[in-house]
């Protein structure tokens, strides 16, 4: 009964999510990466709370109506997404196109300049470096250790989300380099050692420069979901994910084949951080902390408070950058009362929703490098959000502060010329 009340739940979830591609496809491409995580940990917690051994928390599962309290927050988000998105479309409705030129080079071809310099040393620093795909103890997490230049992660990053989507942007500038450029952007995620989460954010990036960057509007079909290139494109993933699995299996000390691994990292370990804090403080009634400066560094106090080994290990793993997963809404929970963390959560998807109305809108207006800049903060922000990271949005907000406090100079320049004439 206590599964199938769970898997009711995830099944309402998915048609909340079916009924929103159908409705807004636009807004579900922006919000890609939030309502995965949402419907992943739906998956999750049926797992856990049927009484799965979390081994990151050192104990089992059980059931607390933890599903519940999730769907609470992942309605809410959806409808704070389409609240937020009517009142910024009509605020920035006749916001003017922003675009770059460099002495006589345009923006489409500045835009793939600064694509190819940056991919180009990717690619290089990977040519130079052990392989994680070929090599043995090298991985996607300790590959900067082993790189040959280790000081350019601060300009590629892991994934380099922008430049799937900065590449299908051009699709319509030049579609031979395009397509060019993506095909060696997913060999070049596959080489590095990239899994599930690096190939979907490059997908992402691709179907949003897609659906806004074409003139005829798409609509989206249920029969998409059954396409033979989906299936085949999921069936490669998965086949790529175990073969990294065989090789190098995380859990083969708790007696898990690499199927049974894959299974375990999939659905056992999404949710287990929003579990244990529906537990702590929802199901167990422990006092919540009213100490929003949590926020900053959500994850690690949340890492800090189920850590079941020693707290020297957990200062080892942090400092090598390895984290749980989805630390967000369930900080809030820790922070807040559940009724309060609920609204905070409404409220705090208020600048998702910014970052998304203006992405969206430079794309339509063929701003290029602008909006490889935006989507970048996207997925800077998607991030901050899921793992509660909120000191990871400093950037975002001063670069949107800046953006905006630009665009208001560039209006009373223009007024106070039309005033003079």
């Amino acid at each position: 009964m206590i599964i199938f009340s769970n898997i009711l739940i995830a099944i309402f979830a998915i048609l909340i999510l079916l009924y929103l591609l159908k409705k807004d496809l636009g807004l579900f491409l922006l919000s890609f990466t939030i309502l995965l995580q949402y419907i992943w940990m739906f998956f999750s917690l049926i797992v856990i709370e049927s009484g799965i051994y979390i081994n990151e928390q050192g104990r089992s599962g059980y059931f607390v109506y933890s599903s519940f309290v999730l769907f609470c927050f992942y309605v809410t988000t959806i409808i704070a997404l389409v609240f937020f998105k009517k009142i910024f479309l009509s605020v920035f409705k006749n916001i003017k196109t922003i675009r770059f030129k460099f002495v006589k080079i345009k923006e489409e071809k500045l835009s793939l300049i600064v694509i190819l310099i940056v991919f180009g040393l990717a690619l290089v620093n990977l040519m130079s470096s052990p392989v994680p795909m070929f090599s043995d103890g090298v991985t996607r997490f300790n590959f900067w250790e082993h790189a040959k230049f280790p000081f350019l992660k601060g300009i590629i990053g892991n994934i380099m989300g922008f430049v799937a989507f900065g590449s299908a942007l051009l699709y319509r500038y030049n579609k031979k380099i395009s397509i060019s450029l993506l095909i060696i952007y997913f060999i070049y995620l596959i080489l590095i050692g990239q899994k599930f989460s690096g190939l979907v954010i490059g997908c992402f990036g691709v179907s949003l420069a897609i659906y806004y960057s074409f003139e005829k509007k798409i609509v989206f079909k249920y029969k998409w979901i059954f396409n033979k290139y989906i299936v085949l494109i999921s069936g490669s993933l998965f086949l790529l994910i175990y073969y990294n699995y065989s090789k190098d299996n995380p859990y083969k000390y708790l007696g898990l084949t690499p199927f049974e691994s894959i299974f375990y990292r999939a659905f056992g370990l999404q949710a287990h951080v929003f579990w244990g804090t529906t537990e702590q403080y929802v199901y167990l009634g422990k006092p919540s902390s009213w100490d929003i400066s949590e926020l900053w560094n959500g994850m690690q106090v949340l890492m800090k408070e189920f850590w079941p080994w020693k707290v020297e290990h957990l200062v080892s793993v942090t400092s090598r950058g390895v984290n749980w997963t989805n630390a967000y809404p369930a900080i809030l929970i820790r922070i807040f009362p559940l009724g309060l963390a609920i609204v905070a959560n409404f409220f705090l998807m208020s600048f998702v929703s910014l970052i998304q109305t203006l992405l969206s809108l430079f794309i339509k207006k063929g701003s290029y490098i602008i909006s490889i800049v935006f989507f970048q903060l996207l997925t800077w922000v998607s991030f901050a959000y899921t793992m509660a990271y909120f000191n990871k949005l400093i950037i975002p907000v001063l670069f949107v502060c800046l953006c905006l406090v630009y665009k208001q100079l560039k209006i009373i320049k223009l007024n106070k010329t039309l005033h003079h004439e």
